[in-house]
């Protein structure tokens, strides 16, 4: 593909745009769960480019107005050209041409200025709750509600994730706290990271669905690939009030994303 001014102008004016799309998707992240990829030719992603493009230009434009009115008071230093972008993405190569050095520089350094507040505009609405509770079903889908009760800070996600490793009749099943989920493009687990794991087996008998308990040694951390776990039951258990309180006291000091990890839960 041959490079031209047309293209460089392009890329140029759609920087804003990507930029407001990286810290979006930056910003949806949490702790707990990682949301999918976007899907190719998709059109919410488009969409997102397209708008965080015309923000970004409106903030551009919005910041060389305020300039243009402070400079009236008399209090701005004089150069020999305009540091406005935008006049000189008008003008083009011809005055490009006539341009200093330093104006290239300070052009594209302007530009590069309007991307990083593009992209912290989009990491600071995708962290707001009146956005969240609206978009979290789209980016999350099913997960939706474990996703915001891990939000709020006073519950956290158990799951009881089945395998497909058998052995005369019983698979291995595995049961921790949820630390970190993954998911592909179709919204399904792909990876699973538990913590404090307790290792048991399932058997299907002519009475139904039987756990068996077997003594082990809880694993402290595990990961399960998408690939190995046939099924995943998720369990929402609100901590008490008094480890909440312990947690947002702590929090002062440092930051913990999850309550208590050892409530009081009735045995399975």
């Amino acid at each position: 593909m041959a490079f031209s001014y047309t293209l460089f102008l392009v890329l140029l004016l759609i920087f804003p745009g990507l930029c407001f799309w990286a810290g979006w998707r930056f910003g949806e992240r949490t702790d707990f769960l990682s949301p999918s990829p976007d899907v190719p030719n998709s059109t919410l992603t488009l969409f997102i480019v397209v708008i965080g493009t015309l923000l970004g230009h409106l903030l551009g434009t919005t910041a060389y107005t305020l300039q243009s009115l402070w400079c009236r008071t008399g209090l701005c230093l004089s150069i020999s050209f305009d540091p406005n972008i935008y006049r000189a993405l008008v003008k083009g190569v011809e005055g490009a041409g006539t341009a200093p050095d330093a104006a290239f520089e300070i052009w594209l350094f302007s530009m590069l200025m309007v991307g990083i507040g593009t992209g912290s505009l989009a990491y600071w609405l995708s962290r707001q709750k009146w956005v969240t509770d609206r978009l979290d079903p789209v980016a999350f889908g099913w997960l939706a509600p474990a996703v915001q009760a891990v939000k709020r800070g006073d519950s956290f996600v158990v799951a009881y994730v089945l395998t497909g490793t058998s052995h005369e009749g019983s698979s291995i099943a595995y049961e921790g706290t949820v630390q970190q989920l993954a998911l592909d493009g179709d919204q399904s687990i792909k990876l699973i990271v538990l913590n404090d794991v307790d290792r048991f087996l399932v058997k299907i008998t002519d009475n139904g669905l039987q756990r068996l308990e077997s003594e082990a040694t809880p694993i402290v951390q595990l990961q399960i690939a998408g690939d190995e776990i046939v099924n995943v039951a998720l369990e929402i258990v609100r901590a008490p009030e008094q480890d909440v309180a312990a947690v947002e006291e702590a929090g002062e000091e440092a930051h913990d994303p999850a309550p208590s990890r050892n409530p009081e839960r009735t045995p399975r």
